[in-house]
């Protein structure tokens, strides 16, 4: 028996482009899992330099872009299910349209927010005050993000919001969970969760009830029994669950008439292959990069 590490991968949900939200018409089981919160906070916001950390974020920003990218290119040359909007990552930033849903608009929030927090980091005094309020900083962003969350200013009425300034609570309510040291600390982001996460999903208290559980979990859990080789199965899955997301818009509905299930193991091993083949192309180029220089 070995124990896995909740909080090394921790399951939240990202947001979406209202103060409640539909559940975005995701076509299969393959639905997004924020788990970037609080593994920014944890692997990018550590005692390490400021220049470190800007490097760190820098690059899981140009991790999660190029493949989706890429993907997306390919997709435009083969189908005709996805624009120019799409290939470059802002389409949740555009007005939005009767009857669609931007298929990687978690991954465009995504970006917007690790690059706001590189950007914030560049400044000295931002890194000195998270150095020094690691959980108190995190806890006033959040409070901040709820302006847009509740659309307090009434916003919505005479512009689009993008979910890109409308999620980042959200992200910085988990960002707080990975600094929570104390019981205190941990009751008080648990009890944001609770006052915050419910309504945000239009209609879907199961699915607001399932994210308040995982985040209750990843706070109060560090760690849970397992088995080595869920452990591996568990990684891989992990390690894939940006290029599974990605490729599964093109699997999946192609493969429902047959079977759910059929389509749901379909768009897993598709996802890893492509992870697989990410994993393989950026080691080449490392490597020609290597001897080069």
């Amino acid at each position: 028996m070995h124990t896995t590490n909740v909080r090394a991968a921790p399951a939240a949900t990202p947001g979406a482009a209202s103060g409640t939200v539909t559940s975005r018409s995701t076509p299969s089981g393959v639905r997004p899992r924020a788990r970037t919160a609080p593994r920014a906070a944890r692997f990018h916001l550590t005692s390490a330099g400021r220049r470190d950390r800007v490097r760190h974020v820098r690059r899981s920003v140009l991790r999660i872009a190029v493949p989706t990218m890429a993907w997306t290119a390919l997709m435009l040359l083969l189908t005709d299910d996805y624009g120019l909007p799409t290939l470059f990552l802002f389409e949740s930033f555009l007005p939005p349209r009767p009857d669609h849903v931007p298929p990687f608009w978690f991954i465009e929030v995504l970006l917007f927010t690790l690059l706001v927090v590189g950007a914030l980091l560049t400044l000295p005094a931002v890194d000195r005050l998270e150095r020094r309020h690691p959980f108190g900083l995190p806890m006033a962003l959040m409070a901040l993000g709820l302006l847009t969350r509740y659309d307090v200013l009434g916003l919505r009425d005479r512009i689009h919001l993008p979910s890109a300034v409308v999620v980042p609570w959200l992200f910085a309510l988990g960002w707080a969970a990975a600094k929570a040291g104390t019981v205190r600390q941990r009751l008080l982001v648990t009890a944001a969760a609770l006052a915050t996460v419910p309504g945000f999903f239009d209609g879907e208290p199961a699915r607001e009830a399932l994210i308040v559980a995982g985040f209750a979990l990843l706070v109060w859990v560090p760690s849970l029994p397992s088995l080595r080789s869920v452990n591996r199965a568990a990684g891989v899955l992990a390690g894939s669950s940006l290029h599974i997301y990605v490729v599964h818009w093109q699997v999946f509905p192609r493969i429902d008439h047959l079977s759910g299930w059929v389509a749901l193991g379909a768009s897993l091993a598709a996802g890893i292959a492509y992870a697989a083949l990410a994993t393989r192309v950026t080691r080449a180029l490392r490597a020609v990069r290597r001897r080069r220089a």
